[in-house]
């Protein structure tokens, strides 16, 4: 038990009570350690507890001070505050009003108040803080709190009501009955009266223990995840270890939204996930984690980030009844952390295996070293046999911008993609296109059904772009490569509007294109075009077009007028001009068919092409 003796302003004089003797030993405590005592708290436990701890500690003061006092002496009850100029706090003490105890025992407090002349925590706080924002003299208060209480035997509380800290012109200070103070005043009196300061320090503690215990969790869950991606571990079961820990349901998304990994929930969940996913309220956000709230759950989302470009997503979700712990977003942003390693390992790993695909594919290409190169399938992660087929894709920007293709990142989207439906499939760029050789071309079904699945999940990935593919025929030796390839440049420039179209569906038209040489090809072109011949004159290129259209449309005006967007008029002296041309009728079923066919001809070759 602690209480203030007789020192004057230059210090304080504190005395420790021995239980088992009573006596009392006096020990100096200077104002420099009070301050230090102060600091540390507020460094500690927070400006804010601080104050109540300085009020309980100067209330154990002045109830000790009361207690001997008043023990040893007979004196006034209006003096007892003035133990506060005795012991050294200030220099003296004015205090006004009364307080009164009635014959039946209650106590009344009469415009009781006072001023502390040159507070010796007012002093200390202007010469190390400077100017306060608010009232100080905590200590005091508390003595003057503790003493008086401890006399009247009822609780009487102290308040500074003007500080010199804070400016005012003096420490100015009201005492009333605890219940008898205002409302407003109410935070101030239940800080004070919070607790002991035993119980300060012991929640102190229980707290630093607590956020001790919580690091020590946080590092031992990214050790055991960091150590997951050093032992290459999928990035669904790097998500399973970390389900196991803390039992919260996750979704990992690529920066498209759509789902790379997920755990913990079901497919209903999924769906409300999806549906409510543009209408979720967004709450407030704790470094990198923005909190959100829907109607059936609440979600946890945080940013894969490497090299500070956004490459995914990782979400927590929480459904009723589970709540959301206050440090869940610290686990989160680790999670996040191990999926940036995860993805780079990923990248990596695609980088070395696509150097080897692609030198496969640049071999048979150049053919070159054709011979020993199925001694190379061997490092690929798949069986890689045959039967073959060549696809070749070319992407269009729908919208003109300055917006590079990164054709690199197309190849990481298809290589996860066709890992996904387990297609067995190597591709490289070659100039702007992109060749991919897929293997066990056996169900050719299924197989272009799984093809169609992939692109058309891409194309919805990358909505500015168009994906045009052309698919070979089926072969099972390498020398056939370069005649494979050819078959599927050729599908890829057919101009049906399709995603994709399959070299054995042109028939005889990809038979001509593929078997005939150019020269071969120009050749029957002019003798069939005749004057339409020469397609680079723009007036006979614009004829070549429509007679083009009107034949695809079956010869019937109006379809061949709506997409021409001409006249039946316009169009029918079109026609005219181009009989005269042709000189030959286009009524005749033949003689159009072949003419269509030299022009489709013409454009699968790659030597016309109409805007």
């Amino acid at each position: 038990l602690i209480l203030v003796s007789e020192m004057g302003t230059g210090g304080l004089f504190m005395s420790n009570i021995s239980f088992e003797t009573g006596e009392a030993k006096n020990i100096l405590m200077s104002a420099n350690a009070f301050l230090t005592l102060k600091n540390n708290l507020v460094n500690n436990i927070g400006s804010y507890k601080t104050k109540g701890f300085l009020f309980r500690f100067g209330k154990e003061f002045g109830m000790e001070a009361a207690k001997n006092y008043l023990q040893n002496k007979t004196r006034k009850n209006k003096t007892i505050g003035e133990g506060h100029a005795r012991l050294g706090h200030v220099k003296d003490v004015i205090f006004m009003g009364e307080i009164v105890k009635h014959p039946d025992g209650t106590i009344e407090c009469i415009d009781t108040w006072g001023k502390w002349v040159e507070s010796f925590e007012a002093e200390l706080h202007d010469q190390n803080y400077g100017l306060a924002t608010e009232c100080v003299c905590h200590t005091l208060c508390g003595f003057a709190s503790g003493a008086l209480s401890y006399e009247f035997g009822e609780s009487i509380i102290a308040i500074e009501t003007q500080c010199v800290a804070k400016g005012d012109p003096c420490c100015e200070f009201e005492i009333r009955l605890e219940k008898d103070w205002l409302p407003e005043q109410q935070e101030l009196i239940n800080l004070y009266q919070s607790d002991n300061i035993l119980s300060e320090l012991e929640m102190t503690y229980d707290a630093l223990l607590q956020h001790k215990h919580m690091l020590e969790k946080i590092s031992t869950f990214h050790s055991q995840l960091t150590q997951n991606v050093t032992e290459k571990q999928s990035m669904d079961e790097i998500l399973q270890t970390a389900y196991e820990l803390l039992h919260i349901p996750m979704l990992i998304e690529d920066i498209h939204g759509h789902q790379l990994s997920q755990i913990g929930l079901t497919e209903q969940q999924l769906e409300s996930i999806k549906k409510e996913k543009k209408n979720l309220n967004y709450l407030e956000k704790k470094h990198n984690v923005s909190y959100y709230a829907g109607s059936s759950h609440i979600k946890l989302i945080t940013p894969v980030l490497i090299n500070k470009k956004n490459y995914a997503t990782c979400s927590f979700f929480y459904f009723s009844p589970q709540k959301i712990e206050d440090n869940d977003y610290l686990f989160l942003e680790r999670i996040s952390n191990v999926m940036a390693l995860c993805i780079l390992y990923e990248e990596a790993q695609f980088e070395e295996q696509q150097r080897m695909r692609s030198s496969i594919l640049d071999r048979l290409i150049h053919n070159q070293n054709i011979k020993d190169i199925e001694s190379y399938f061997k490092f690929l992660p798949f069986k890689f046999e045959p039967p073959f087929s060549t696809a070749v894709i070319h992407i269009q920007k729908l919208k003109s911008n300055n917006e590079i293709i990164d054709l690199h990142d197309q190849l990481i989207q298809m290589s996860r993609l066709f890992k996904k439906w387990e297609l067995p499939s190597i591709f490289a760029v070659v100039g702007e296109e992109i060749v991919l050789l897929n293997a066990q071309f056996n169900d050719k079904q299924a197989f272009m059904k799984k093809f169609n699945k992939i692109f058309q999940e891409i194309a919805k990935q990358n909505v500015n772009y168009n994906y045009v593919l052309g698919m070979s025929g089926a072969f099972t030796e390498f020398k056939d490569f370069e005649k494979s390839i050819k078959e599927a440049r050729v599908a890829q420039r057919f101009p049906n509007k399709k995603l994709m179209t399959d070299y054995e569906d042109l028939g005889m038209l990809g038979d001509i294109v593929t078997n005939m040489s150019l020269e071969q090809l120009h050749e029957m072109a002019k003798k069939t075009l005749k004057d339409l011949y020469n397609f680079h004159d723009p007036r006979k290129r614009e004829l070549l077009h429509t007679l083009y259209v009107y034949l695809l449309n079956g010869q019937r005006l109006k379809e061949t007028m709506e997409e021409l967007t001409l006249s039946i008029g316009g169009i029918q002296y079109r026609i005219k001009q181009i009989e005269e041309m042709l000189q030959v009728t286009v009524k005749n079923a033949s003689t159009t068919a072949y003419i269509l066919l030299v022009i489709q001809a013409l454009i699968l070759s790659g030597e016309l092409q109409f805007d």
